[in-house]
Formats: C-alpha cells, structure tokens, sequence
C-alpha cells in the first residue's frame, strides 16, 4: 500500500514488473454474477503468471442504458459484463476485498462513449484504472457524435484524475491503438494512440498506457510498437507515467484450439521482442462465445509461457525511424497543427479527413482511405483521402471486391487455423489432384515463417514404396530439394568453394552423434566405418583446397525411438563446409547466407509447386530477410528452465528442449557456446572462456529444429590428443587423422546442413521421411 493507504497504482505495477523483466498478461474478463466476478479475479490472480485483473462492463452500461442494466438484474438475465454503476456499491467493494492490493491491481475495462457514470462507479468503489478514448470508443462502436464524445471524455478524465483517493495515481489507457481491430495500417493506429494519451494529460491524467493491436506482419508490427514508445516520449508531457500495452490480434480469429493457442502465443512473443510491457490476451473460446474463468486463465498461463521463452526484448537500437514512425508522426503533427488543445483539434481533424479510418461507417469519419495487405503480408494504404500521407499499395492493385474484403478479414484466422499437411492419408488412396491441398486465397503474414509447427499427422510412418514414389507431394518435395542444390552449389561456388565428392568408408568417422552409431564394413579384412559425417577429411583437405564443400551421403544407426520424431533418418546427406583460417563468426555468416540464398531461390524458381504444397511468399519473408537472431547455450538453458523444461545446463540441448525453442521463436536464430563435453573433438574450446566451445548450431523456426551445426576446428596436435581422451576416444583409432595433424592441419571453421532437413523446412512438411525418395527410418525395416 501506499503511504495513504490506496494500493500501488497500476502504472507502477506495471512498471516494476518490466524492470524485473516480467511482462503483465491481463485477461477480458467480465461477468454480471458478482460471485463469478470475483470467482474469475482469484482464479486471474492465482494464475501461474505476472497478472493484472479486469473488470469488464457490461453492454447496458457501455451504451448508458442504466435502467436495461437493472431490470435484466432484476430477471436474473445474463449479462456479458459487469454492471458496476447498477450493482449497489457494497456489492461492488466485497468482490474486491482482499483481492485489489499492491499486488493485484484491477482495471475496468468498458467500450463507452460517455463514460462518466462508469468512472464515477469506479472511483466510488476504490479503483482508478480504466481505459478507451474519445476517438477510439466512438468511432467504433457507435454513433454518438464525435464532439459528443471528446466532451464526454474530458470530463471523464477530469473526474478520474480529481476523484481518485489520497496517494494514488489515476491510470488510463488509450484504446486507439486498435479500432476496428484489423485492416487498418499500424500509422494510423499508432498516431490516434498519441493522441489520446496526450487528450488525457491534457485533462489531468498523469499515468497512461498507449495501446496497439497485433495486425498481420510481425515485423510491422514490432516497427509500431516501437514508434509508438518512441513518439510517446516525444509528445507527452515531461512526468506523465506511460508504458505499451499490445491487443493480441483483435480481428476474425482463429476457430480452432489450436490456431487460436498458437496465435496467442505469437503475441506474446511480439510483446516481448518489440519491448511491450503488458499484453491482453484472448482465449481459445474467443471465434464461439463468452470465455469461461478456466479458458481466461490457461490464455494468461500459456502467454507467460510463451513470453519466458521469447529470450530478452531485443536492443533499443533498433527503434530507427521505420516507415511506421513517419506516418505516425506526420499524423500528429497535422492534427495538433490545427489546434494545440485537442479537445477541439481531433474533431476538426476528422471534419477535414486529416484522420480517416478506413472500413469505418460513423457519419463523422470520411470513409474514403482504404487498407489492404500486401503480398508481403505488411498492412498498406491503396487510399488515404485526405490523409497527410502517401498510399504505399502497389499501383496496379485491383479494386477491392466484396470477396476480397471477406478474404482479407479472414486472413489470419485462416492462417493460424490451417491443419498441418497429413500426407499419409493421401497416399492411402489412389493419387489424384485432391491429394494436394488447394493454394490458399489468404496471404500469409511472417509469424511464424512456416506453415505450421510440425506435429504428428496421421502415421508416423512410410507407406509402401511404391505408394510413395507414385505420391504427388513427394514429386513436389523433390522438385523444391533439386532447385535447393542448385541454389547452394552456386552460392558456395560464387563464393570461391570448391566442391570434393566426399568420401563413403574409412577406418574411423565422426564420433559426435547424439546416440547413434555407425555401420561396420568388412574393408579386406580391416573393420571400417561408413561416414556418419566426414568432417575429418574436411580438415584433412584443407591445405589443398582452402574452402571446400561436399555434398556428402551419411549413414547413422539413430536409437529406435526416434523413428517418430519427424526428424531422424538412418541415411541422409549433408550439405558440409570448411574453411581454412576462419573464425566461427565467419562460418555463420556463410551458413546464413547460404540458407537465406536457398530460400530466395526456391520461392523465385518453383512458387507454383511450393503453393501446390500450400506455402506463400509471406512464409519465406524473414528467412529470406537475412535477420537471424543469436542466443547463447546458456541463455537457451536459462528460457527452458524458466519455462519448465528440466535442461541440463553441461549438455547438449535435448530433442524436446530444441523443439520448444524452435516453436518459440519467429525467424531462424544461433545457438553459440555449447559446453566442453557436449561435442566432439574437434570443436575448438574457446582459449579466453575454459568449457566452453567456440561452436554453434543454427535452428530454424516454429519447430522445425536444427538445419546447422558448425564450430571453429581444433587444429593443435596435442590438444586434439587431449580432448580425444578426455572425451574417451582412443587416438590410436585415428592414427591418419593424428598424423595430419601432427605434420599441421589449418586453423578452420565449417559446418553441415542437413539436406533433408532444410528440404522439409522449405516445403513444410511434417516428417523427414516426406522429403526423401527411399527414407529409411531409426529400426524400421525398408527397401
């Protein structure tokens, strides 16, 4: 409590727990019952997560209608919120006691025009924090005049501010940040919760919270959050409190459990990245009906999963001056052009159409702007009326129909609720065109990058051969692998690689294989090994040919158990690098370009067969983007354990760990410095930081796990004899090897890309076995 006795206000909650790094997940949570009021703060309050509680009001009482509010009351009727300005206000004060505390602050949330009677009920019952906005609770929802509402809420923020209790500091946030929810471009959205933010200062309001909704492209929406904190620090007032709330997505959502789920958590990891410090969630419930408490509170828990595992917000850096930022800032500057006080400025704005929303029908909104999505998947202007801004949408963009407006608006729950592929159902019956799936008429939006996180679908394994050599999307799969090659043969050759064809037996192999085992061939009488991977002949090569590549075949006796996992096969290939006197930063940066490389190319040479697969362009976007994030071992240790997942921090990341990492993450990231112990060899300890590796593994997005592992090379003689025994290796097993090393092997850096893994990657697919012609899977008997 404070030193008069009121709770910490909300904008300091909020606040601590930032600077703790926890963000703040609230549900919209609202009941007329008042035990199933308090019934759902508990359970909110109780929930595994950083929380706020929400007071979310009735219709009745949004629209002003006190006396429907009461005779529904009265008739037991049920209503889809709380009615706090009906319900006696003792009523109202025990469902709070022992809840509202410095702990647990709780906002009421409400979607009204003329919000003074709610914010009188508020006040009288002990709460100071509330939301919406003279713009955005108007335009929206209604048609009370827009000067009706401007004046409405100045004076209810005035009364916020003035009626609140002694030590407290009156919070209310901006709801213009979404709107209508959807279509409309981040500038806009960023631009009216300036705006209202700085209405509210202007009326005595001291701690305020500016709001954005989610919206189709990850990477434009990390731009507004961004402006949106910057332009905040720009045009309020010097001691106005303020942080970023983010709406996940507010339009036409997902219909399924899991489409719903995995959309919610892409939120959460938005809000963590872009630097939010509070997100309000949405449940699976939320396409059907009134969610219950238990769906509320597994939406919190699930987000604050998702958020532990979303690594730190990245650098400050980062919040240039993006195309958001501009369009965002000419807007207020054109609106408080016309007037400092904007009380009479926003009305007048929109009189002009200096501010236009588009799809928005009030008589007091210009209706002429349009947005769109672009191919890109990003939100676009194909009109801005008489916005101080440019359309951005391509020129030859068609007009918009009545079924493309339908498209757009089901654009991302189409997105998240499409079922991951089930190839072995198709197989089970005679091929025909029906066993592909149609091309999409949604554009997909970057989050994730792919498809869909892969899971199991149907059998987990091969059907007959013969079914599957006939089947169209292994024909599909193959096409996509060929270009893939050819892509990375001419990146690697553009670069000055040379490429060796690799060799198959030798007397030893790479003994790094988490659990598998290499074959034995009876060589005239000596025991030799089939390559699990030939990396010692890359060092060994590398005084003739400096940078060099294979294309290498490997074999590897994987444990039966993960014949199911999606990603084992006995027989694969490698796409392996080396390079003499390179550091490990160098060999990321090949490995990076190499995949980003591929990923162009495949999407330019074969779209129709990638959308025969049902991929998009929007899929490819930041892959193809060339921003790959980094992580340390440590770090990757930290999130799990935080997020559950027992990971032991002196070994390698488990088949579970990784996959939980790869789902959580939105682009294709670095893990660097795996433990001494957890690797071959060969994987050079860094000489500054004892135990720890100077190596790497690259992990592709939304579950699809490892494409990469690489390292710098240890090239020492002694050393290499050293880390041999120390990591039970017999050296006189690699008496070659040994001696090219004793007469000096180069300093290097290089790594592997598993062929088939990156094939899968590209096409979407479930199972390494879709991606190859004759798979053969860990214990399974095949041809």
């Amino acid at each position: 409590m404070t030193a008069a006795g009121a709770p910490r206000p909300f904008g300091a909650f909020v606040a601590a727990s930032a600077a703790a790094g926890r963000l703040v997940v609230q549900p919209r949570m609202g009941f007329g019952d008042p035990g199933a009021m308090r019934t759902g703060l508990e359970r909110t309050r109780a929930a595994t997560a950083t929380t706020v509680g929400t007071l979310t009001i009735d219709s009745y009482t949004r629209v002003g209608d006190l006396a429907g509010a009461r005779a529904a009351l009265a008739e037991g009727a049920g209503l889809n919120g709380y009615p706090i300005a009906t319900h006696p206000l003792d009523v109202t004060r025990r469902l709070l006691a022992g809840l509202h505390d410095d702990d647990f602050p709780v906002q009421v949330r409400h979607g009204s025009a003329r919000p003074q009677a709610i914010v009188r009920a508020l006040l009288a019952a002990g709460l100071d924090a509330t939301e919406g906005g003279p713009v955005s609770y108007c335009l929206p929802y209604g048609r009370t005049p827009l000067r009706d509402s401007v004046a409405a809420w100045a004076e209810g923020c005035e009364l916020l501010a003035a009626g609140a209790r002694p030590g407290s500091v009156p919070h209310l946030e901006s709801f213009g940040g979404c709107l209508l929810g959807q279509l409309c471009p981040p500038g806009l959205l960023v631009a009216t919760s300036v705006l209202e933010c700085l209405f509210f200062a202007q009326h005595g309001v001291r701690s305020v919270s500016l709001s954005y909704a989610q919206q189709t492209d990850p990477g434009q929406d990390e731009e507004a959050i961004r402006a949106l904190r910057r332009l905040a620090g720009e045009f309020l007032p010097a001691g106005v409190d303020h942080h970023v709330v983010l709406y996940t997505y507010m339009g036409v959502y997902p219909r399924t459990d899991r489409g719903a789920t995995r959309l919610l958590e892409a939120s959460a990891r938005l809000a963590v990245r872009a630097g939010a410090d509070r997100l309000l969630v949405k449940t699976t419930a939320e396409s059907r009906r009134i969610p219950t408490v238990e769906e509320n509170v597994r939406a919190l828990e699930t987000a604050a999963a998702a958020a532990a595992l979303a690594g730190p917000p990245l650098p400050p850096g980062r919040d240039g001056s993006s195309e958001v930022y501009a369009e965002a800032r000419a807007l207020i500057e054109a609106v408080l052009g016309l007037h400092p006080d904007l009380t009479r400025a926003l009305p007048a704005a929109f009189e002009r159409g200096l501010l236009d929303v588009p799809f928005c029908l009030h008589p007091d909104n210009a209706g002429r702007s349009r947005g769109v999505i672009g191919a890109d998947g990003r939100l676009r202007w194909s009109d801005t009326g008489a916005m101080p801004i440019r359309p951005d949408a391509p020129a030859d963009l068609a007009p918009l129909t009545a079924n493309g407006l339908l498209t757009a608006l089901n654009h991302m729950a189409d997105r998240y609720d499409r079922p991951p592929a089930d190839p072995v159902s198709a197989y089970r019956r005679p091929a025909t065109a029906r066993d592909l799936p149609p091309p999409s008429h949604h554009r997909h939006e970057q989050e994730p990058v792919m498809d869909h996180a892969p899971q199991p679908a149907g059998p987990a394994l091969p059907p007959p051969l013969g079914e599957h050599l006939r089947s169209p999307r292994l024909r599909a799969a193959m096409l996509v692998q060929q270009e893939a090659l050819q892509a990375a043969r001419d990146f690697l050759r553009r670069s000055g690689f040379t490429e060796l064809l690799p060799p198959l037996v030798g007397p030893v192999t790479d003994p790094g294989g988490r659990g598998a085992k290499a074959l034995d061939v009876d060589y005239y009488g000596r025991p030799y090994k089939l390559m699990t991977s030939a990396i010692l002949y890359k060092q060994a090569s590398l005084h003739g040919f400096p940078k060099l590549f294979y294309i290498a075949p490997n074999v590897r006796v994987e444990p039966e158990e993960t014949a199911t996992t999606g990603r084992h096969l006995v027989e694969f290939h490698q796409i392996d690098v080396e390079i003499a006197g390179a550091t490990r930063e160098d060999a990321q940066e090949v490995a990076a370009g190499l995949l980003t490389h591929v990923a162009e190319h495949v999407w330019t040479a074969v779209p129709d067969v990638l959308a025969e697969l049902g991929r998009q362009e929007a899929d490819f976007a930041d892959v193809r983007s060339g921003k790959y994030d980094v992580c340390t071992h440590h770090e990757a240790v930290s999130r799990l354990l935080t997020a559950g997942h027992p990971q032991s921090p002196d070994s390698e990341i488990d088949w579970t760990g990784e996959r939980l990492l790869s789902l959580e993450s939105d682009r294709p990231f670095f893990i660097n410095d795996y433990p001494k112990g957890s690797r071959g060899f060969y994987d050079r300890e860094d000489p500054e930081r004892p135990g720890v590796l100077r190596n790497f593994d690259l992990i592709a997005p939304h579950g699809y796990g490892e494409l990469v592992s690489g390292s710098e090379r240890e090239s020492d003689y002694a050393t290499i004899v050293t880390r041999m025994r120390e990591s039970g290796e017999n050296p006189a097993k690699y008496a070659w090897y040994l001696k090219e090393a004793r007469e000096g092997i180069p300093a290097s850096a290089g790594f592997g890309m598993g062929l088939q893994r990156l094939v899968r990657f590209l096409t979407g697919l479930d199972s390494l076995w879709q991606v190859s012609a004759y798979p053969k899977l860990p214990g399974v008997m095949a041809p």
